[in-house]
């Protein structure tokens, strides 16, 4: 089974339509935690289609701590040097605003 949760912070969501009209919305995810007095970042690249992006651009913004359930892909790459590369990126199945350290707006 391919399935992960992952909650953080959102970068800036960009809402985006392919040629066939299909919602698709892409933003980065950063994901904090502490080691020995020391903060690591990961920022996972986060893609939502249709419907779930559309409702989703509408409700979000930069900043915002969210919660991502959805499957792990892969896709290989050139980079413009030549240099094979691969991306992980995380497809939501769900998504949602964590309501854990909510702060008045």
């Amino acid at each position: 089974m391919n399935n992960i949760t992952v909650c953080g912070n959102i970068g800036e969501p960009t809402l985006r339509f392919t040629k066939t009209g299909k919602a698709v919305l892409s933003f980065g995810l950063a994901t904090t935690r502490k080691i020995n007095d020391e903060e690591r970042t990961v920022w996972h690249n986060v893609t939502c289609w249709d419907t779930l992006a559309e409702n989703l651009a509408a409700v979000i913004g930069k900043g915002d701590r969210l919660l991502v359930t959805g499957r792990i892909e892969t896709e290989q790459y050139t980079d413009k040097e030549g240099a094979k590369r691969t991306a992980v990126n995380l497809i939501a199945d769900e998504a949602g605003v964590s309501m854990r350290w909510v702060k008045d707006r």
